[in-house]
């Protein structure tokens, strides 16, 4: 398992290496419209290059869903995505195979919110999605979050047997739904067939149970001794990514703490 970030400019790029990094997780323009805004191979490559690092994985944040189920132009964006990934093929280090980490942007809200729709619209979006993906060899993994369409690991593997697809997998982030979700222990081990990237930051909570922030690794109440131990018996992932590091200080304290886990 080694270690890769998000891209920034808390540390240079140069640094990288020196500092342990052997990779980074890199993002396709936000939401449905978002093409304009995606980076060019040349632009990724410049960045590899001077971190000499490879690319972990890219990210797309679309919704996927709507009130009442799929829609379609956030359906074609992500198709169009997993074709941009595939022509990245060569980049990305030890993975198995180009990684589109897909992220949920947020469950529908309003009155008119058909819950069985937004499910079905889930499942049917990523069906058109992975069956593309299948095609060009390339991932989809969904990032569970409790914000999102897919906020547990029970609602994942509901939707994997819906979906059907070997190109869907799984990007872990513990912090985006233990504790209030599915136990650590048991969402590793449900879904360790699936899990090919994982992610590092913390979470903090209100009395009444709701996330009050997000922050860098040690700064909540994750137990990263029990994710980084349940990583490396049920899905050694070949990238861990650190996230939500606001300082070359933070970024350093993190890499530490996942080293020791890593090596315990």
């Amino acid at each position: 398992m080694k270690l890769a970030l998000m891209p920034g400019e808390t540390v240079p790029r140069p640094e990288l290496t020196e500092l342990g990094f052997s990779a980074m997780q890199m993002f396709w323009g936000h939401g449905p419209d978002g093409d304009k805004d995606d980076p060019t191979a040349e632009a990724i490559d410049a960045l590899l290059e001077e971190g000499q690092i490879a690319l972990a994985a890219m990210t797309l944040h679309v919704d996927l869903v709507g009130p009442q189920g799929e829609i379609a132009g956030d359906v074609d964006r992500l198709i169009r995505c997993v074709e941009k990934t595939a022509a990245l093929e060569g980049r990305f280090g030890e993975n198995e195979r180009p990684i589109l980490v897909w992220h949920p942007s947020g469950y529908p809200e309003g009155e008119d919110v058909d819950d069985g729709a937004v499910f079905e619209g889930v499942c049917s979006g990523l069906a058109r999605a992975c069956a593309r993906a299948q095609e060009l060899g390339v991932y989809i993994a969904v990032e569970i979050t409790r914000a999102g369409s897919v906020g547990s690991a029970e609602t994942y593997l509901h939707v994997k047997d819906r979906v059907s697809s070997s190109a869907l997998k799984v990007c872990i982030d513990a912090a985006n739904f233990v504790p209030d979700r599915t136990p650590l222990l048991r969402a590793v081990r449900a879904m360790a067939s699936d899990i090919i990237i994982a992610h590092g930051k913390d979470s903090s909570f209100k009395e009444n149970g709701e996330v009050a922030d997000y922050g860098p690794t040690g700064s909540g109440y994750l137990d990263y001794p029990a994710y980084i131990a349940a990583l490396r018996q049920y899905a050694p992932v070949p990238y861990f990514v650190l996230e939500y590091y606001r300082s070359r200080e933070d970024l350093i304290a993190a890499r530490d703490i996942v080293r020791a886990a890593i090596e315990a």
